[in-house]
This record gives C-alpha cells, structure tokens and sequence, in this order.
C-alpha cells in the first residue's frame, strides 16, 4: 500500500528540493525527491531535473522520512557541486 502524503520543499545551494513521503510496507514511511536548478524555466524537461526514491528501510513518521529525504537530496547537491567544479 503506497499513499502519499504533503510534500516539503526547501532551497540549497541555488537548487529547489521537494521532497514526499511515502508510507510503504509495515506502516513506514519513504521518500522521493526532486531536484530542480532554482529558477531554471526547463526544471521540468529531461536532463535539468533529478527525481529519486528511496524505498528501503523505513522511517517511523513523514515528518522523519521528509527530513531524511532533504539530507539526502543536499548530499547529491554537494556531490554534484564538488564534481563540477573540477
């Protein structure tokens, strides 16, 4: 059973986050992601956009899903940053 709840967004480092939980199996909570480049008028075509999911594990609230989905969403910013930097 996948039911989706309220999403969070927040801006790191010129990029929009928005983050969903997930509840998934036994009552826990997941995310998805989407990064998008602030601002960007083509943050929805291919290629200037990430969307990930994370469906392993579990947190006990949306609340703790949604706050790991945006760590986890700022640490592939950083890496994408620091790789395109060189």
């Amino acid at each position: 059973m996948e039911m989706f709840m309220d999403t969070n967004s927040v801006e790191y480092r010129g990029f929009q986050i928005v983050v969903t939980p997930i509840k998934d199996h036994e009552d826990l909570w997941d995310f998805q992601y989407h990064i998008s480049k602030s601002g960007d008028p083509a943050a929805t075509s291919i290629g200037h956009s990430i969307s990930r999911r994370q469906t392993f594990g579990g947190y006990e609230t949306a609340a703790i899903a949604c706050d790991a989905g945006i760590e986890v969403a700022k640490i592939e910013i950083d890496n994408h940053i620091a790789l395109s930097a060189k």
